[in-house]
């Protein structure tokens, strides 16, 4: 049966473009792999709420759509580690469904074929693709599958995403559409605002100075310098303390790293160590960022330089001459 599947997967390769870095990120590979897989969820559900029979079942029953949505779940099929190149496809060469034997079996087959031709395999460039697209799905379903692939697509700027055959050569660079054209495939989607009661600004204040930390009340403000508030969380992320798990870091100094939003998600970075790590929300990413401190403390600070490359071992000085403390509750 692997053979099989092997046969009908389609095969992603995630190419760092960085010289001197071989393999991928871990934060890069789950990136793009959660982004492909939001992607093709999302197909499946508009498509099969665009077929009739499916739709009257659906209605009755609609715990029908989470059970083929099991059953269809991306495999990961074959894996190369060293460039990392996955091969995924769902089980669909044989049956396991309880509902109507042959069609969901076709319906299956046709539906992962048109998901590699019109997403993966697009030509988004060519006027013909995009008025499929445009005839066959709306706004809010155009947004939902194509979104998160082009989220998975990244800017090129750390990584390519290439498309390769069972022989491993590439016979896709996939490419993000130039923007006027992602916003036809993944048109903005405007929703009624609920204003928040409170919200995050960033702030300039001349004020009355103390011993420690400034007492910020009225009459301690001479002068308000500067006032923006936030569309996003993206305010300063410099921590002196990190925390993961069990382990609490106390720095030699404020981390400084750069907090963006964009395409949905929040990104922060940091150059000196060579982190740059996503999330939904603001929590998440920041929760990411100190797995990936934590990893690199793991791999590197705890590891014997005879065992680390050159690079490696500059990077385990970087983190050494950061870390002032290390203190483990579980011990």
């Amino acid at each position: 049966m692997n053979d099989k599947l092997r046969n009908i997967a389609f095969r992603i390769h995630i190419d760092p473009v960085k010289e001197m870095q071989e393999s991928a990120k871990a934060e890069t590979v789950v990136k793009v792999l959660s982004n492909i897989i939001k992607s093709y969820k999302n197909y499946l559900k508009i498509e099969f709420l665009k077929q009739d029979d499916f739709k009257k079942i659906y209605s009755s029953n609609p715990k029908t759509l989470d059970s083929l949505m099991s059953e269809l779940e991306l495999l990961v099929v074959d894996l190369n580690f060293g460039s990392f190149e996955a091969a995924l496809a769902p089980n669909i060469v044989e049956d396991n469904s309880s509902l109507f034997i042959n069609e969901v079996l076709d319906w299956k087959k046709e539906t992962f074929d048109n998901y590699k031709d019109v997403v993966i395999m697009g030509d988004y460039d060519k006027a013909s693709h995009l008025s499929l697209v445009s005839n066959r799905y709306n706004e809010r379903e155009r947004y939902d599958i194509f979104n998160p692939f082009f989220t998975s697509v990244g800017d090129g700027k750390e990584y390519n995403l290439n498309i390769n055959n069972e022989k491993h050569q590439i016979i896709k660079l996939i490419k993000r559409p130039e923007k006027n054209r992602v916003k036809l495939y993944s048109p903005p989607i405007i929703n009624k605002k609920v204003i928040p009661e409170y919200g995050i600004a960033q702030v300039y204040l001349k004020i009355k100075k103390g011993d420690k930390e400034p007492n910020i009340t009225k009459n301690n403000i001479k002068e308000i310098l500067f006032y923006e508030e936030l569309e996003h969380d993206t305010y300063p992320f410099n921590p002196e303390i990190i925390k993961f798990e069990d382990f609490i870091f106390l720095l030699t100094e404020h981390l400084e790293c750069e907090v963006k939003y964009e395409e949905d998600s929040y990104l922060i970075a940091n150059n000196k160590l060579d982190i740059i790590v996503w999330g939904e929300t603001r929590k998440e990413v920041e929760e990411a960022f100190s797995f990936s401190f934590y990893s690199i403390y793991l791999n590197y600070y705890l590891e014997k330089n005879e065992n680390l490359s050159k690079e490696a071992i500059e990077l385990k000085q970087t983190i050494k001459s950061i870390i002032k403390k290390v203190i483990n509750e579980a011990s």
